[in-house]
């Protein structure tokens, strides 16, 4: 038998439901956000709901109230779990007491459960959704963050959710795109979401922060690991794994990316030589210079230009 998201509450157990399940096209499957569910709870008493094996990612906030959610994390990071219990059978089952506020983004392949706490129901609103191009945000974000965070978005996530609701509530014939609208501006916003940093942390994004303008201002002259290195009191093998880890590139990526960019205004903007912008942009290898254009850009610097 089939598996619905969420077991169906006893009248006795919720005051107020409100769900809407969706079965897009396989042309919105295959090219868009979609959800699976999406709705709201008011729970009456404590009722524990368990999934595993969804391919679904689901969003969770807690509007009020309070319970605990469980999730078998393939990826544990235990310092950031400050609020956890790990039980001594499975570290990578984390339980969090969740409260008002709460907010969770979960891989629903991996085991989770929620239950409300018996002396404060909680009050859920929710949406379980998927799309080509899910996995990829889910990893993008919790490079930066835990599966249960706190937002400073709190008002348009849950007004994002509820948008999508009253789309399926009320169907239209652009309910599928508006939808997905939705989910792009979830992820978007949580995916951005600064969070709160530890001394440590914050210190080391400031030091980022400034080796990153540095590389702006002088993309155009010889950068080199040490010499960041030196000048910035960091090691370079924490500088570049840091680095990447933060912006999703490597120094000397970027630093090309910069150069790159630099010369496409060039090419489109002056009438200078490619030997010209090369050296203007801190390549004076010509042949490297087209070489790594190529590899960028899909193209030569000169097909570049009469294009453009």
């Amino acid at each position: 038998m089939e598996k619905s998201f969420f077991e169906k509450y006893k009248t006795s157990e919720a005051t107020n439901t409100r769900r809407v399940i969706n079965t897009p096209s396989s042309f919105i499957r295959e090219n868009f956000f979609y959800i699976q569910e999406a709705g709201y709870l008011k729970s009456l008493k404590p009722h524990l709901s368990r999934r595993s094996g969804l391919n679904s990612y689901l969003f969770l906030i807690v509007l009020s109230g309070s319970g605990d959610v469980s999730y078998r994390d393939c990826d544990v990071f235990p310092e950031r779990h400050t609020s956890a219990s790990f039980p001594t059978s499975d570290k990578s089952l984390v339980t969090v007491s969740a409260k008002a506020g709460d907010c969770f983004f979960l891989d629903c392949r991996q085991e989770y459960t929620h239950i409300s706490s018996e002396a404060d129901p909680w009050e859920l609103l929710w949406i379980h959704f998927n799309g080509a191009q899910a996995a990829a945000y889910y990893a993008c974000f919790r490079e930066r963050h835990d599966w249960h965070f706190s937002s400073s978005h709190l008002a348009e996530l849950t007004a994002a959710i509820q948008n999508v609701i009253t789309y399926h509530e009320e169907p239209t014939d652009d309910t599928a795109l508006l939808a997905a609208q939705q989910i792009v501006n979830i992820l978007t916003l949580i995916c951005t979401e600064s969070g709160e940093k530890n001394s440590s942390a914050s210190l080391l994004g400031d030091k980022l922060k400034n080796v990153l303008h540095y590389l702006d201002e002088h993309y155009t002259e010889d950068i080199s690991l040490d010499s960041l290195s030196e000048q910035f009191y960091i090691s370079k093998y924490y500088l570049s794994r840091e680095f990447k880890k933060e912006y999703g590139i490597t120094v000397i990526q970027y630093v090309l990316t910069k150069k790159i960019t630099s010369a496409k205004e060039l090419l489109r903007y002056s009438n200078a030589s490619i030997e010209e912008i090369a050296r203007i942009c801190g390549i004076d290898d010509a042949s490297y210079f087209n070489k790594v254009f190529r590899k960028m850009e899909g193209c030569t610097a000169s097909e570049y230009r009469k294009r453009w």
